[in-house]
This record gives C-alpha cells, sequence and structure tokens, in this order.
C-alpha cells in the first residue's frame, strides 16, 4: 500500500497520558505498516508542535520535563521507506503536566486544638489539595485546598489519630490535574468539648438603613424604579467575607464600602445589578473571625452593598434556605428559591424595561422545573438560574455539575451562574434542541473574597447580560453575554477587587496586568468575550468662550451639552446692540462669523444660560479688533476671508488693544455681561502661558509663539480675575504645546491629556467638588504622571528635564531617574509618593512610608546614594538591575570616583559595564590589595573603552552623539566660530569682568579645547557666518551676550564690526584661519575628525509639518560660499571624513527668522548622521558618507508629501530631488 493511500485511511488514535515527577508517558496501540512514531509537543494554546522523541514501539517515556508547565503531545506513525517527514497517521491531541511530588509533610497540632500541615515543594502549580484518613481504613477523603506550602485546617472537625497527605494539581483545559500523593503525615487531633457558646456582644456595630435615594431598587411590587431604556443585566460574583475584613468592620472602619467602591461603582452603570451572598448576615450570632466554623459577617455589609448600586442578592441555597432577616430594613431585592422579597414582602417577577425576569436561587440537587412552571405561569419571559454547588474554592467543573446544568436548561432555565465556589470557572455554552444557546457560567469568583486557597480566588469577573424581545416572535433572548474581569490587590491585610481596565493597569503594573487579563480569559474559556461598559455620569452644560484650547474641550463627551457658538470670538467686541446681517455675509455656515456680525451678546445670554461658563482671554489679546461705527468687530481668520470685511476694507479702523485705555472699558462690558447671568462661583478661566516648549513628529523642540503679546495677556486675565473673582485653573506651565494645523494659535494647542485635565477639573468646579487649580501642586499628578511615564524617554532625548520636573523637588529628581517601564510597573506608589507633597529628601526619608514595596525602596535609596557618591551604598545594584535612567548619574559618578583617586586618568565611562566598574570601585575602598584592583580595573579600561566624541559647531550635534552606539558624548563647544580659534588673545581686556564659566570668557580666552579629552571631533561651520570684531590685532566673533557683557561695554563699543560673508571681509584672513582651525584640531586629534557638511535651505518645515519658506534670506548665497569653501580647505588640510546628508533634509522650526545655529532638521537626520559616526569610528565606512538609508528616506518624502498635498512640481523638486518624480505632485 502506498504512502498517499496510507495517509488517507488510517484516522487519528487515541493516547492514553501517564505523568511522573518530571516524567510524561504516552502509550497507544500499534499503528498497522509502522516502523516507528514521532512525539510531538507543543505549548497549551498554541499549534507550534516540534519534534521530541522518536521511538519504535508503542510507549514513549519523556524525562527531564519541566514540573508544571502543561505541554500538548501528539504521536505520528512513519515508515522508513516513506522518507524522512512523511507520516500516514496521526493521534489526538492530549494535555500532559508532570507535577513534583510533595515533600516533608509535617502536622503540628497548636494549643488550640488545631491542625497546621506544611511540606516542601519548588516547581510550578496552581495550588494543593488536602486529603484526610480518620479511620485507618487507607482512603483518603478530600479536606480543603490550599494556595501555599502550609495550611492551617480550622474547619476540620474529625479527631484521634489522622493522616494527612497533600497532592499538587494544575488546571489545564478547564480540568484539574493532580500529582503524586505526598507521604502521609499523622497526627493524634483532640475531641472537641462541649463547652457552653460564646456570647458575643454586637452591640456596637449599626443595624439602621441609611438613605439611598441616589440609587434604582425593585420596588415591593417588582417594577424596577429607574428610567433606563436599555435590558442589560450585571451578575457579580461571591460575597463571603475574610475575617480580618469583619474584624475591621466590627470596629466602625468602612471596609465594606472601600471594598466596592475599588470596582468604581460599575453597578451602577447597568439596568439591574445581582450579586450573590455567600454568608449569612446575622447580628445574633458569632461572626466567622469570631468562630472560624461559623459563615457569617456584620450587617453593616448590607449597607454598603446599597451604596454600591447592588439591586438584588441571590442567596447560596446551599447555605441558607431562607434570606436574612436583617436584610429586611434594606431597599434590596433577595432571591431564595424562586421568590423575591424585598421588605418582608414577596413577589415572583421582576419587570426589567417592560421584560418579566425571574429568578430562582438552588442547590445544585434541587429539581428547578416545578419553579421554572410557576414562574412561567407568573409571566416570567426570562429565568435566571443561581446554583450552588455545594463545594468551595475549586476551580474545576465536575462532570456532576454539568449533567445538572443540562437538566436546569430542559427544564426551561434561560441562563444558569454557580456561586459558592469563591473561585472564577469555566463559562459554557449548551445548544439546546429548541435552538437555544444557553449560557452557562459554573462560577465567577468572589467580590469581597475570603482568604484565598488557589490563585483562581485571587481573580473574578463580572457577567453581563444583555437580553433583547425578538420583534417577530415577541420572545426574549440572549443579545449578548460578555464579561468585565478583575483581580484583587491587597490594601494591607484587606483584598479587594480592582477591574483590569487600561486605566488601572499602572496599580498592577504592565506585565502583571498582561498576565491577569490572560488568566481570567484562560479561566472562562473561548466561548464568552469581554463587554464594554460605562459609568453613567452627572449631565453638565458649558457655555464655551475663546481660543482653540476652549474649543477642543469636552469633545466626544456625550455627557455635557456645550455651547460653542461664540468660539474665536475675541470678548473686547462681544456687546453691543443686536444688528440685523445680511445672510450673504455668513452664508458659509461659519457659526461664530454670524454672532461676530450680529452682536448682541446679552440677549443671547439670557436666553442661552448654562450650568457654567469657561473661557479664556488668549483670543483677546492675538486677535484684531476692528471698529465700523458703532460696532466693534472680531478680526479672526473667517471674518478676514468673509464678504463683509471686503466690501467694508477701508472703512475698518483697527483698534490698538495694548492700550490700556482701550482694552479695559472693552472688557469690562463682557465682565457685566457675564457676571449678570452666572454665578461667579460658575465662571471659569482657563489661564494660559507660552510652554515655549513643544511635541513635534515624535520629540520635543523649544520654540516661542509670537503671535501672542502675553504680558498683555497676563494683564487682562489678572484684570479679570479681580474684577470677577472666577474660578481658575493654571496649569498651563506645566505641559508642552502640541502643534495643531489651525494657523498661529498654537501656544493654547495642549495634547490630549491637558485637554482631559481642563475638562475633569471643569467638570468638578461645576458640581462643587473643586475649587481653583492655581498652586504649582494642585495639579493633578495623576495625568502628569501618566504624560511623563509615556514620554520620559523622548524628554530625554529632548533634554526637557527642566520643564516636567522641579529643579528643587526631590520626588521630581527621584522620578527623573528612573525609566518608562519601571513607573508603569510601580505607577499607584510612584503616585502616591508624588501627590504626599513632600519637597526634600530629608522629609521623604522622615515621613513618607515604602510599605510592602520593597523594590522602590531600594532604588530610592540607590538613586539617593548616587546623588551623594556613596557607591558603597548596596541598592545601587537595583539601579542596574532595571536599567533606570539613573545609570546615567552612576556612571558619573564612577568617573568622578576614579578620575579623584588616580586609578584611571581622563576616565569616561558609558552605561555599560557599570557592574564591573562598580564591583572594582567597591572592592578598592574595601582594601582589598587596592594595586591589584587598580590594575584590573585600567586594564579592563583599555580594553572596553568607550569612544568619547567631541562636538564643535551647531548645538544639535550633541544629539547626533548620544544617538551614536559606538560613541559617548564628550565636550560640546557649540556657538563659536572657526574664524577665532586661533586668532590671538585680545591682551588689553580686563577678564576680571567676566565669569570665568561664561561662553564670552572662554571666547576672549580662546580656551575652546581646554578640558576636552575626546578620542573623536565632530564639525561643522555654520557659526561661521557669525560678525566678527576686530579688536586691535585680535579678532572676537559675535558670540551670544556678548553684546550684554562688561567686558564688551568697557572695552569694545567702538571695535569695527565686519560680516565674512560679505564681499568686504578679507579672504586671506578667513583662509588663514580656516587653514589654523583645521591645524589645531589636527593636532589634538588626528585622523579622527568628521566633518558635517552644512546647507542653509530656502524653505522649512514648521511644527505642523508644512513647507515654509524663510524671511531672512538675504545673503543666503554668500553665507552658503563661505562655509562651503570653509570646508573646502578643511577637507584639504585634516584629510577628514566627511558625511554630507543635511542637503537632503530640511530645517523643523517655528520661527520664520531663524538663525542657522537654532535651526533643528528633522530626526530622520540625526539617526542618519549616528549611524554613519557608528560606521565611521567602527572603520567600516568610505571618506565621505552621503548616500542615506533608502528605505527610511522614502518614508520620510511620503510624510512630506501628505503634509503637503498642494506642493508645487518645482518645489517637489527642490525638496526631494532625485525622488521627486516618484512624489510629484502635479
Amino acid at each position: 500500500m502506498n504512502f498517499m493511500q496510507l495517509r488517507e485511511r488510517q484516522p487519528k488514535f487515541p493516547v492514553t497520558v501517564k505523568t511522573g515527577e518530571g516524567v510524561v508517558e504516552l502509550i497507544w496501540n500499534k499503528i498497522e505498516y509502522a516502523d516507528g512514531y514521532r512525539v510531538f509537543a507543543s505549548p497549551v494554546g498554541k499549534n507550534h508542535f516540534v519534534g521530541v522523541i522518536n521511538v519504535k514501539g508503542t510507549t514513549a517515556v519523556m524525562k527531564k520535563r519541566a514540573n508544571g508547565v502543561p505541554m500538548q503531545y501528539k504521536v505520528k506513525a512513519f515508515r522508513i521507506a516513506d522518507g524522512p517527514d512523511n507520516f500516514f497517521g496521526e493521534s489526538e491531541i492530549v494535555i500532559a503536566c508532570p507535577l513534583e511530588t510533595p515533600r516533608r509533610l509535617t502536622a503540628i497540632v497548636g494549643s488550640d486544638g488545631i491542625c497546621t500541615l506544611s511540606w516542601r515543594y519548588n516547581s510550578q502549580c496552581d495550588g494543593f489539595k488536602i486529603y484526610a484518613d480518620s479511620n485507618e481504613s487507607g482512603k483518603y477523603s478530600f479536606v480543603c485546598y490550599s494556595g501555599k506550602n502550609s495550611c492551617r485546617l480550622d474547619s476540620f472537625t474529625k479527631s484521634g489519630k489522622v493522616s494527612f497527605v497533600v497532592r499538587s494539581f494544575i488546571m489545564t483545559g478547564h480540568m484539574e490535574k493532580l500529582g503524586v500523593s505526598s507521604a502521609p503525615a499523622e497526627a493524634v487531633l483532640p475531641k472537641s468539648k462541649g463547652a457552653k457558646a460564646v456570647q458575643f456582644d454586637h452591640s456596637m456595630i449599626r443595624k439602621t438603613a441609611g438613605d439611598y435615594n441616589a440609587r434604582r431598587f425593585a420596588g415591593k411590587d417588582g417594577r424596577l424604579c429607574n428610567d433606563h431604556h436599555k435590558c442589560t443585566v450585571m451578575i457579580g460574583g461571591d460575597i463571603t467575607v475574610s475575617a480580618e475584613m469583619q474584624k475591621n468592620a466590627a470596629k466602625g472602619m468602612p471596609v465594606f464600602d472601600e471594598a466596592f467602591s475599588s470596582l468604581g461603582g460599575i453597578f451602577g452603570s447597568f439596568d439591574f445589578s445581582v450579586a450573590m451572598l455567600d454568608t449569612d448576615i446575622n447580628d445574633k450570632k458569632a461572626y466567622t473571625f469570631e468562630d472560624s466554623r461559623v459563615i457569617n459577617c456584620p450587617s453593616t455589609i448590607a449597607d454598603a452593598v446599597c451604596k454600591s448600586g447592588i439591586d438584588a442578592l441571590a442567596v447560596n441555597a446551599g447555605l441558607l434556605q431562607r434570606a436574612p432577616q436583617s436584610l429586611e430594613k434594606y431597599p434590596l431585592t433577595v432571591i431564595t428559591e424562586n421568590d423575591c422579597t424585598q421588605g418582608g414582602e414577596k413577589f415572583s417577577i421582576v419587570n426589567i424595561n417592560n421584560i418579566n425576569v425571574g429568578f430562582i436561587a438552588a442547590t445544585v440537587n434541587k429539581d428547578i422545573s416545578q419553579y421554572v412552571s410557576q414562574l412561567r405561569k407568573a409571566g416570567a419571559e426570562y429565568i435566571f438560574f443561581f446554583c450552588s454547588w455545594n463545594e468551595r474554592h475549586t476551580p474545576a467543573v465536575k462532570p456532576k455539575w454539568r449533567n445538572q446544568a443540562v437538566k436546569a436548561v430542559e427544564s426551561g432555565a434561560d441562563i444558569i451562574i454557580g456561586n459558592g465556589l469563591n473561585a472564577i470557572a469555566e463559562y459554557d455554552v449548551i445548544e439546546c434542541a429548541d435552538g437555544r444557546r444557553v449560557p452557562v457560567a459554573y462560577s465567577l469568583g468572589s467580590l469581597i473574597p475570603a482568604d484565598p486557597a488557589t490563585r483562581f480566588e485571587k481573580i473574578g469577573a463580572l457577567l453581563c447580560v444583555r437580553l433583547k424581545r425578538d420583534t417577530a416572535t415577541g420572545k426574549v433572548n440572549t443579545d449578548l453575554c460578555g464579561y468585565i474581569p478583575y483581580a484583587f490587590k491587597d490594601y494591607g491585610t484587606e483584598h479587594r477587587a480592582v477591574l483590569l481596565s487600561d486605566d488601572n493597569a499602572r496599580y498592577f503594573g504592565l506585565s502583571v496586568y498582561d498576565t491577569l487579563k490572560k488568566q481570567v480569559a484562560t479561566a472562562l474559556g473561548s466561548k464568552i468575550e469581554l463587554a464594554r461598559y460605562a459609568e453613567k455620569p452627572e449631565q453638565q452644560s458649558f457655555a464655551l468662550l475663546g481660543s482653540a484650547l476652549i474649543s477642543e474641550l469636552f469633545k466626544d463627551d456625550n455627557d455635557v451639552e456645550t455651547d460653542r457658538s461664540h468660539l474665536f470670538i475675541s470678548q473686547l467686541t462681544m456687546n453691543g446692540a443686536h444688528c440685523d446681517v445680511d445672510e450673504k455675509y455668513f452664508r458659509d455656515g461659519v457659526v461664530p462669523l454670524y454672532y461676530n456680525l450680529s452682536k448682541g451678546y446679552d440677549e443671547y445670554l439670557a436666553e442661552n444660560k448654562a450650568d457654567a461658563l469657561i473661557t479664556d482671554l488668549y483670543y483677546a489679546v492675538s486677535t484684531p479688533v476692528y471698529r465700523l461705527g458703532d460696532s466693534l468687530y472680531s478680526g479672526g481668520k473667517a471674518f478676514i476671508q468673509s464678504r463683509f470685511y471686503e466690501e467694508n476694507k477701508s472703512r475698518l479702523k483697527r483698534l490698538d488693544i495694548k492700550d490700556e485705555a482701550v482694552w479695559k472699558p472693552l472688557l469690562d462690558k463682557f465682565i457685566d455681561s457675564v457676571t449678570a447671568v452666572y454665578d461667579r462661583e460658575k465662571i471659569i478661566l482657563v489661564r494660559i502661558t507660552d510652554p515655549k516648549l513643544y511635541y513635534v513628529n515624535g520629540r520635543y523642540v523649544r520654540s516661542t509663539d509670537r503671535s501672542c503679546n502675553f504680558r498683555l495677556l497676563l494683564d487682562m486675565e489678572n484684570y479679570f480675575i479681580r474684577r470677577v473673582s472666577p474660578k481658575v485653573i493654571d496649569i498651563s506651565r506645566f505641559y508642552p504645546g502640541v502643534i495643531n494645523k489651525r494657523g498661529r494659535s498654537y501656544a493654547v494647542c495642549r495634547d490630549e491629556h491637558f485637554r482631559n485635565n481642563i475638562s475633569l477639573i471643569a467638570k468638578s468646579i461645576c458640581s462643587g467638588k473643586k475649587a481653583n487649580y492655581v498652586n504649582s501642586l494642585a495639579y493633578d499628578p495623576e495625568i502628569w504622571l501618566t504624560e511623563v511615564a509615556e514620554n520620559l524617554d523622548i524628554i530625554k532625548a529632548g533634554k526637557a528635564d527642566s520643564f516636567f520636573f522641579g529643579t528643587n523637588n526631590a520626588v521630581d529628581y527621584f522620578i527623573s531617574r528612573l525609566s518608562r517601564d519601571f513607573i508603569c510597573a510601580e505607577f499607584k506608589d510612584i503616585l502616591r509618593l508624588k501627590t504626599s507633597e513632600l519637597i526634600t529628601f530629608n522629609e521623604i526619608r522622615a515621613c513618607y512610608d515604602f510599605g510592602r514595596n520593597a523594590v522602590l525602596k531600594r532604588v530610592y535609596n540607590g538613586i539617593c546614594a548616587i546623588r551623594k557618591g556613596d557607591i558603597a551604598n548596596a541598592d545601587i545594584d537595583e539601579i542596574i538591575r532595571l536599567e533606570l535612567y539613573a545609570q546615567s548619574d552612576l556612571a558619573k559618578a564612577l568617573e568622578s570616583f576614579y578620575n579623584k583617586n588616580g586609578i584611571i586618568r581622563n576616565c569616561v565611562l558609558s552605561t555599560e559595564d557599570l557592574s564591573f566598574y562598580l564591583k572594582c570601585a567597591r572592592l578598592w575602598m574595601a582594601g582589598t590589595d587596592k594595586d591589584a584592583v587598580a590594575q584590573l580595573a585600567r586594564r579592563y579600561y583599555e580594553k572596553h573603552r568607550p569612544v568619547i566624541l567631541d562636538v564643535f559647531g551647531r548645538a544639535d550635534g550633541a544629539d547626533i552623539s548620544e544617538l551614536a552606539d559606538g560613541a559617548v558624548k564628550g565636550s560640546v563647544i557649540s556657538g563659536y566660530s572657526a574664524l577665532t580659534v586661533c586668532s590671538e588673545k585680545p591682551s588689553d581686556i580686563d577678564l576680571s569682568y567676566i565669569d570665568d564659566k561664561s561662553a564670552v570668557f572662554t571666547e576672549l580666552t580662546r580656551s575652546y579645547f581646554a578640558n576636552t579629552h575626546g578620542d573623536w571631533l565632530l564639525v561643522d561651520f555654520s557659526d561661521i557666518v557669525k560678525p566678527i570684531y576686530r579688536h586691535r590685532s585680535a579678532y572676537v566673533a559675535s558670540i551670544d551676550e556678548l553684546c550684554c557683557s562688561m567686558a564688551y561695554r568697557a572695552f569694545m563699543t567702538d571695535d569695527e564690526v565686519f560680516e565674512p560673508f560679505k564681499e568686504n571681509a578679507d579672504s586671506k584672513f578667513i583662509e588663514k584661519a580656516i587653514f589654523d582651525f583645521a591645524r589645531t584640531v589636527k593636532a589634538k586629534y588626528g585622523k579622527n575628525i568628521i566633518l558635517r557638511k552644512t546647507y542653509l535651505p530656502l524653505n522649512r518645515l514648521d511644527i505642523t509639518g508644512r513647507i515654509r519658506p524663510f524671511d531672512d534670506t538675504e545673503f543666503i548665497s554668500e553665507k552658503e560660499n563661505l562655509i562651503s569653501r570653509a570646508e573646502e580647505i578643511f577637507v584639504k588640510c585634516t584629510d577628514c571624513y566627511t558625511i554630507d546628508y543635511e542637503s537632503r533634509y530640511l530645517p523643523v522650526c517655528a520661527d520664520k527668522n531663524a538663525d542657522i545655529s537654532e535651526r533643528m532638521l528633522e530626526s530622520d537626520f540625526y539617526k542618519e548622521a549616528a549611524a554613519a559616526v557608528d560606521r565611521i569610528i567602527s572603520g567600516t565606512s568610505k571618506k565621505t558618507v552621503n548616500n542615506v538609508d533608502i528605505v527610511g528616506y522614502l518614508e520620510r518624502c511620503e510624510r512630506i508629501r501628505k503634509d503637503n498635498p498642494d506642493m508645487s512640481a518645482e518645489l517637489s523638486r527642490e525638496i526631494f530631488g532625485g525622488a521627486s518624480e516618484i512624489f510629484m505632485t502635479e
């Protein structure tokens, strides 16, 4: 029989699995014609099968398998004659997981008569199962679960000689895989004495119901007291309270309220919410913390249930046969068997938005067919069945439960939710003969947990069930069934459920957050999907006035109504008598233009009052004001482009709003109008400042908003505050600008975090919850920290630390030394430190408690130690392990140590190999053969010494050195002209007039390279165009701050000045100066010199990505000729390497008059230039590097083309060069 015939006829064959410690054994029946078999393995849930072993027989034994790691296996049969990898038979896929055997089991009976078991276990597993033999029969029965290597048997009631064993287990495919039993341990348990029960005093616990008018509950007639128009029911897990939480509640602590509030008020977001009560609520008997054999808790939990928005409690029928009497005084619907009870009155049906819903709560052994029949007769259109499985803590679904679920479905139940397990378990869907698909959630876990026995009790899910009536048949069906995952977070001795939403990821850390979400999804299975939800917030309305910042507020917020009619109109022009305007002047549909022309703001306010008014005054300052007759008009873009302006241009008179006598009376009119309608508590002023830092194309650049007089804006804001006393939001200085494409009003544009923060604060002020936001520490630290976490790498690359972090704030200093991943992982604790408002390191050390977060404490101690230079501190190792930005400070500290002690002279370290240098430093400090340690460090440094790259020229050369992998940044000599480097010093200028740390001192003393120790030099001649002063026989470049210095005013005011690029410049002096400069740097750096060629384009990219021309293009060709001539001489004299990339990229700057030294290029340039530097230093580059990465360059060209769709063909050829034909736009 040939191979194809064999493969077609051979069905999948079964395989039996046996496991031992580290061993998996597969057994199957012989396959006809097979010469051998190959076993394949794959991780569970993936189809990545890899061959493991070949066998000739029908048994495969695989040893050294990882304990606690489930794997999928399958077997394939083959014939030798068919060649390799040709298999004709394949087995079914089986799952096997070897488990370690618990060892050294001990049983110790305490003085209280309770037995405690402990054992050793070193591998992975999901938990342990305890078994006991109390009659020496050799048969062990299950006792309980345990999640750790010890277990206190509080509820074990047997006495006498008892033998215990322990088995580990792991959940795979919703089934328990058990390991081998441990060796038994014996204990003699005393008999319980019939002592009189202790009487407990619960008189201190409040037993009166509160006021819950803000919530909606099912009334006594069964009708739901709300006006929603969706029928969505949420089912929560078991409410079973730990002894510690009960103890705190008995002391009057609001632990139950806090446990529900950690879920964020989600229950009120649904039409009807049900939770499952898995504890008695009886203040007349002992609570669990008083008697561990009792399942009972304080009745104050009912108060917390009501406050949380839960409408009904389904009682665990296996625990309680009737509703606890203590719930009668609360407005809660209590579900027992087939009755609903509230306030002592019973009803059968709950009407939820015109859908009649019935509820049943019973045990797994109960026949519910009679209950279903009674509910159907009472009019139930949909029936929820809450089933108690009569077990606890197990995540595994028993076959018996599946059979009973099928019977319940056949009886007519529309959905089944299990309770009492306290652990999350499988979600299934039962297919019925009548076409129904009935959901079965065997367990959702706990809402308020007892002490968890396994990891499946540390996670849970809320079940969202949406019901929908079929318009054709009138039947109610399950339209959607989804889940919302949550996990428990420890708060001291308590465990609280926190939703696993993206907003809450910071509470767990990103990696733990993802792991928990996967665990919930795996536990429930693939038959259910995530559900979405939203809290029902307060409805509010705002009148928006002002600039682009205000226009961005409350976007896509369906819970806020906004009046945007008077946006982009100067507040100075709003008032005036209403006048009818011909439709032709505003027919384009620009709403603000209509109100700008028609006036009548007083009348509009009286008829269109919102809950609050929010405004800024940016537009009042930055927009021209025109007068025509008695009317004033706001001269924005829509007005200038309107027909009204075109027809009346000659008659319109522009007012000078800088004059206080002009703007004050106009602003007074506006103030009188709004204060006549709005209470001062409902007027919100957003103050605006120029951030001078903007986020552009993935990096931060420094620029200014030249369209607004910020001094005048400050005066107007202060005057408005004095007159109105509004609520003030003053946080704009803490957020960088984000440029939009709306025009020149870019200083008011911020990122989404800032806009959301303003919106949230405004809503809080409107609802009366928040006051002014004017204190520098009062801005929302959570949103600030979120932005820092997301952009920390960009902040570091853009050297924007001073903007985001306070210079004299220890908390900010600490956060700035962390990393993006670490902040996200420890977000909650870092946020708590930020909100503590501690300023100094001493205050933090004395007042702040890091609690159980030992890692964060070690990191803090390590950063403090580096700051002090205490490199012996062991906590510094944590900085290296976590790869935090504090490594840069550590490198500097180690450099200082090795230089100061003469171990390594001129030591410069990168962040690599810090562990080695740190160990050597500690050995040297400990006095362990200092000479040997020093010699070891020196030899290692000589072999692994990083290349140091100095920079002469533009300041952005430092960006290239920082991006280069093969070098570390050395000295940056920026702002000086190469023409004066080798000129003689001006001898008659008294240097005592000058700070020796200033750039002027460096220029006058020619000490540019005095303290440089670089191996390579990166040069450009951008600053060669600076004017030159001829001071007697010496030359001084017009560097920044020269004209403001005392030396200039005292000695140089009468000196001749010339511009070296003009015709009257001395060409011989220039050539000699360049030659001398080349000779100087060659003597210092040898052949290790890289020239970065400079070009002066006519166009730039503005911060929006649009191509704009430079205004200051006078003498541009002369400047280029000077730079080109200098570069030519320099290359000839030094035979240096050349990077010729700049001609392919455009400058990116907001200022159309920016000098060469101020211009930043596209970010792609710096990446390409850094890669070229790496190749040059490594010796793998030719002398001239001028070919950029074509893929990246084409992506850059495509990006520019998309931002400039109307680019001309001529401009396209100028910008794209040889690639212009690809990107031609006309």
